[in-house]
């Protein structure tokens, strides 16, 4: 049996983290942090809702880190933003964790995120970030249906989810088709608007336009006054789709048919429970995951980071060395 599995934060996104760990056959020991206690009894919750939960395991539920146990197999971290990379750093060098899967946003700042990557490949630590869409088995069948090298066009459309939060899932959807080390903004137009979110944080809506070094080029544009789901779309000399996450479904076409549109089987799902359970079997097995690394996952941080952090200092009327984003 795998040993200890640390979860950090245990809000409405930690606790599906733990619903999928709870699951695992190989695990014997979950660690829960959270100093809230309605935090804490939202985990106990979510793990009474789970039809078949592993019942061999312990779940020892803390108020903070330094009640944890050293030397986990693998912690997870669901914290706020603003303190993702120093619960890093702390539980790595005060508990001896060397794998980490961590939620999106990593931090609020780019200058933050760089000082983390240091820190992990000083300290040999392999560490994840849950921008699960490129994982999916839908949006992998679209990338090897692309020509490796040809450029596309790659746009995302939909109501307000967060031009910040789930920007960097998009942006990180254009790398994984692209292969970009890096997007570079051409242009924005960002809403005058702050949009609250929990626990003192805000977001944005507006576009964000940007390119590779290959020539593709991005577009997404997230509406301030509806909510509707994104629809994707995706270009290039040969192939092309559209695909709703959502709603479940994916249209293709290609060059070879008369860009005659056909449907697609929509596989499996993006939920959290679901899709960390994978993650961190494959994690502990064999210490690889298909989700992005800390540092291919830069690429999209950086360029959502960059452009918004000017049009939230305008609007908070103040200069901020950190995005205020969770």
């Amino acid at each position: 049996m795998t040993g200890i599995v640390l979860l950090v934060g245990c809000g409405e996104i930690g606790s599906r983290h733990l619903q999928a760990v709870a699951s695992l056959p190989d695990v014997r020991q979950v660690e829960i942090v959270d100093q809230r206690p309605e935090a804490l009894e939202l985990g106990r919750k979510r793990i009474s809702e789970l039809p078949s939960p592993n019942t061999s395991i312990t779940f020892r539920w803390l108020s903070s880190l330094a009640e944890a146990s050293h030397g986990g197999d693998l912690c997870i971290v669901a914290t706020q933003a603003d303190v993702r990379c120093r619960v890093v750093r702390e539980v790595a060098e005060t508990l001896g964790y060397s794998k980490f899967l961590l939620e999106k946003l990593v931090s609020q700042s780019t200058a933050d995120y760089r000082s983390l990557i240091r820190f992990c490949e000083k300290k040999q630590i392999a560490a994840w970030v849950n921008c699960k869409g490129r994982a999916h088995p839908s949006h992998i069948h679209v990338k090897q249906h692309l020509v490796p090298g040809e450029p596309i066009v790659f746009s995302a459309s939909g109501g307000n989810h967060g031009l910040v939060t789930n920007g960097v899932h998009v942006a990180d959807l254009f790398a994984f088709y692209d292969g970009a080390e890096h997007i570079e903004c051409v242009w924005s137009e960002i809403d005058p608007v702050l949009h609250q979110t929990k626990r003192g944080a805000y977001d944005l809506s507006g576009t964000l336009c940007g390119r590779s070094v290959r020539g593709s080029t991005f577009m997404l544009s997230l509406a301030a006054d509806h909510v509707q789901p994104a629809l994707f779309s995706i270009v290039s000399p040969h192939y092309r789709v559209a695909l709703d996450d959502v709603n479940k479904w994916i249209y293709e076409s290609c060059e070879d048919s008369a860009w005659k549109w056909r449907p697609v089987p929509f596989e499996a799902d993006l939920n959290i429970s679901s899709m960390t359970r994978a993650f961190a079997a494959d994690i502990l097995s064999s210490g690889r995951c298909r989700l992005p690394t800390l540092t291919e996952c830069f690429a999209a941080h950086e360029f959502i980071l960059e452009e918004v952090h000017p049009h939230f200092e305008k609007l908070l009327g103040t200069t901020v060395s950190r995005s205020p984003v969770t």
